[in-house]
Protein backbone atom coordinates (compact mmCIF):
# COMPACT_ATOMS: atom_id res chain seq x y z
CA UNK A 1 0.00 0.00 0.00
CA UNK A 2 1.72 3.13 -0.58
CA UNK A 3 0.57 6.53 0.73
CA UNK A 4 1.06 10.12 0.55
CA UNK A 5 2.35 10.66 4.16
CA UNK A 6 4.54 13.89 4.62
CA UNK A 7 4.33 17.51 2.62
CA UNK A 8 6.86 19.66 3.13
CA UNK A 9 5.14 23.33 0.95
CA UNK A 10 8.70 25.30 1.03
CA UNK A 11 10.55 22.72 -0.84
CA UNK A 12 7.48 20.43 -3.00
CA UNK A 13 9.56 17.48 -1.10
CA UNK A 14 7.24 14.94 -0.31
CA UNK A 15 7.67 11.50 1.41
CA UNK A 16 6.05 8.27 0.46
CA UNK A 17 5.88 4.93 1.78
CA UNK A 18 5.05 1.56 1.10
CA UNK A 19 5.06 0.16 4.69
CA UNK A 20 8.47 0.14 5.38
CA UNK A 21 10.60 1.64 2.29
CA UNK A 22 10.00 5.60 2.30
CA UNK A 23 11.01 7.46 -0.91
CA UNK A 24 11.16 11.29 -1.57
CA UNK A 25 9.72 12.49 -4.45
CA UNK A 26 9.17 16.40 -5.78
CA UNK A 27 5.08 17.15 -6.63
CA UNK A 28 3.86 20.41 -7.29
CA UNK A 29 1.06 20.13 -4.39
CA UNK A 30 0.67 20.33 -1.29
CA UNK A 31 -2.73 18.66 -0.23
CA UNK A 32 -2.96 15.24 -0.56
CA UNK A 33 -5.14 11.80 0.06
CA UNK A 34 -3.64 9.23 1.23
CA UNK A 35 -4.23 6.43 -1.38
CA UNK A 36 -3.36 2.62 -2.17
CA UNK A 37 -2.13 1.50 -4.86
CA UNK A 38 -1.12 -1.73 -6.52
CA UNK A 39 2.70 -2.68 -6.35
CA UNK A 40 4.83 -3.20 -9.33
CA UNK A 41 4.44 -5.72 -11.85
CA UNK A 42 6.41 -8.78 -10.48
CA UNK A 43 6.88 -6.97 -6.94
CA UNK A 44 5.59 -8.94 -3.61
CA UNK A 45 3.99 -6.00 -1.74
CA UNK A 46 6.36 -5.69 1.60
CA UNK A 47 5.62 -6.49 4.66
CA UNK A 48 6.72 -7.11 8.09
CA UNK A 49 5.36 -7.47 11.24
CA UNK A 50 8.54 -6.53 12.81
CA UNK A 51 8.45 -2.45 12.56
CA UNK A 52 5.61 0.22 12.50
CA UNK A 53 5.57 3.12 10.54
CA UNK A 54 4.67 6.24 12.51
CA UNK A 55 4.29 10.04 11.71
CA UNK A 56 6.01 12.20 13.77
CA UNK A 57 4.39 15.44 13.96
CA UNK A 58 5.33 18.74 16.93
CA UNK A 59 2.41 20.27 19.24
CA UNK A 60 4.97 23.31 20.90
CA UNK A 61 8.01 21.91 21.89
CA UNK A 62 6.45 18.70 22.55
CA UNK A 63 7.01 15.59 19.78
CA UNK A 64 4.65 13.20 19.23
CA UNK A 65 3.96 10.14 16.77
CA UNK A 66 0.77 8.63 15.12
CA UNK A 67 0.76 4.91 13.60
CA UNK A 68 1.04 5.32 9.75
CA UNK A 69 -2.12 3.50 9.85
CA UNK A 70 -4.50 5.95 11.39
CA UNK A 71 -3.31 8.69 9.26
CA UNK A 72 -5.30 9.76 5.94
CA UNK A 73 -4.54 12.91 4.58
CA UNK A 74 -1.76 15.51 5.62
CA UNK A 75 -2.77 19.29 4.58
CA UNK A 76 -0.71 22.37 4.79
CA UNK A 77 -2.01 25.48 7.31
CA UNK A 78 -5.85 25.57 7.94
CA UNK A 79 -8.43 28.16 8.78
CA UNK A 80 -10.87 26.40 11.38
CA UNK A 81 -14.87 26.55 10.37
CA UNK A 82 -16.88 27.59 13.34
CA UNK A 83 -20.65 26.40 13.41
CA UNK A 84 -21.49 28.75 16.15
CA UNK A 85 -20.66 30.57 19.88
CA UNK A 86 -18.94 27.88 21.96
CA UNK A 87 -19.27 24.98 19.18
CA UNK A 88 -16.03 23.10 18.67
CA UNK A 89 -14.34 24.06 16.05
CA UNK A 90 -14.12 21.39 12.82
CA UNK A 91 -12.58 21.75 9.52
CA UNK A 92 -14.40 21.26 6.10
CA UNK A 93 -13.12 18.34 3.50
CA UNK A 94 -14.72 17.70 0.46
CA UNK A 95 -17.96 18.67 2.24
CA UNK A 96 -17.66 16.47 5.18
CA UNK A 97 -17.32 18.51 8.34
CA UNK A 98 -14.86 16.77 10.67
CA UNK A 99 -14.32 17.59 13.96
CA UNK A 100 -10.99 19.64 14.76
CA UNK A 101 -8.74 18.14 18.13
CA UNK A 102 -6.26 20.76 18.82
CA UNK A 103 -3.28 18.80 20.02
CA UNK A 104 -1.53 21.73 21.79
CA UNK A 105 -4.65 22.77 23.68
CA UNK A 106 -5.09 18.71 24.51
CA UNK A 107 -1.61 18.97 26.28
CA UNK A 108 -2.21 22.31 27.95
CA UNK A 109 -0.72 24.87 25.91
CA UNK A 110 -2.95 27.61 24.59
CA UNK A 111 -4.46 26.16 21.69
CA UNK A 112 -4.91 27.44 17.87
CA UNK A 113 -7.54 30.89 17.70
CA UNK A 114 -8.90 30.29 13.88
CA UNK A 115 -6.75 27.51 11.90
CA UNK A 116 -3.04 25.78 12.37
CA UNK A 117 0.07 25.45 10.51
CA UNK A 118 -0.56 22.15 9.58
CA UNK A 119 -3.83 19.09 9.78
CA UNK A 120 -3.49 15.70 10.24
CA UNK A 121 -6.91 13.92 8.99
CA UNK A 122 -6.84 10.42 11.37
CA UNK A 123 -8.94 7.36 11.31
CA UNK A 124 -10.10 6.27 15.19
CA UNK A 125 -12.36 3.09 14.26
CA UNK A 126 -15.35 4.85 11.96
CA UNK A 127 -14.84 8.32 12.78
CA UNK A 128 -12.37 10.78 10.83
CA UNK A 129 -11.22 13.78 12.60
CA UNK A 130 -8.80 16.50 11.77
CA UNK A 131 -5.56 17.05 14.52
CA UNK A 132 -4.44 20.53 14.43
CA UNK A 133 -0.49 20.75 15.03
CA UNK A 134 2.29 23.24 14.92
CA UNK A 135 3.99 21.05 12.03
CA UNK A 136 4.12 17.66 10.66
CA UNK A 137 7.76 16.26 10.60
CA UNK A 138 8.34 13.35 9.26
CA UNK A 139 7.52 9.28 8.87
CA UNK A 140 9.95 6.49 11.16
CA UNK A 141 9.88 3.21 10.35
CA UNK A 142 11.22 1.38 13.58
CA UNK A 143 11.13 -2.23 15.20
CA UNK A 144 7.70 -3.16 17.21
CA UNK A 145 10.24 -3.70 20.19
CA UNK A 146 10.98 0.04 20.36
CA UNK A 147 7.12 0.74 21.12
CA UNK A 148 6.52 0.05 24.97
CA UNK A 149 3.68 0.89 27.24
CA UNK A 150 3.68 4.52 28.79
CA UNK A 151 2.84 3.84 32.24
CA UNK A 152 4.22 7.39 33.10
CA UNK A 153 2.17 9.31 30.26
CA UNK A 154 0.78 12.75 31.64
CA UNK A 155 -1.48 12.59 28.27
CA UNK A 156 -4.02 10.09 28.87
CA UNK A 157 -4.40 9.79 24.66
CA UNK A 158 -0.79 8.30 25.09
CA UNK A 159 -0.90 4.42 25.75
CA UNK A 160 2.70 3.54 24.70
CA UNK A 161 6.00 5.50 23.65
CA UNK A 162 8.24 5.34 20.88
CA UNK A 163 11.91 4.78 20.71
CA UNK A 164 13.25 6.99 17.56
CA UNK A 165 16.99 7.02 16.49
CA UNK A 166 17.56 10.51 15.83
CA UNK A 167 14.57 11.38 18.53
CA UNK A 168 14.87 9.78 21.54
CA UNK A 169 11.70 8.29 23.46
CA UNK A 170 8.21 10.27 22.45
CA UNK A 171 4.32 9.31 23.27
CA UNK A 172 2.41 7.54 20.58
CA UNK A 173 -0.83 8.84 20.47
CA UNK A 174 -3.87 6.24 20.29
CA UNK A 175 -6.27 8.27 18.15
CA UNK A 176 -9.38 6.43 19.75
CA UNK A 177 -8.54 8.32 22.85
CA UNK A 178 -7.62 11.32 21.74
CA UNK A 179 -11.12 13.76 22.08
Amino acid sequence: MQRVLAAHPQSTRYVTSTRHHCVAVSIPFHRFLLQPSSPSAGEPAPSSPAFIEVVVVRAGTHLFAIDVEAAIEIRGPETFDRPGSGARPHLTVRGHALPVVDLRQAIGLSGFAHGCPAMLLMQAGTETSALAVDEVRDIESVPRHNVRPAADSPFGFCSNHVTLDALGEIPLIDPSRLR
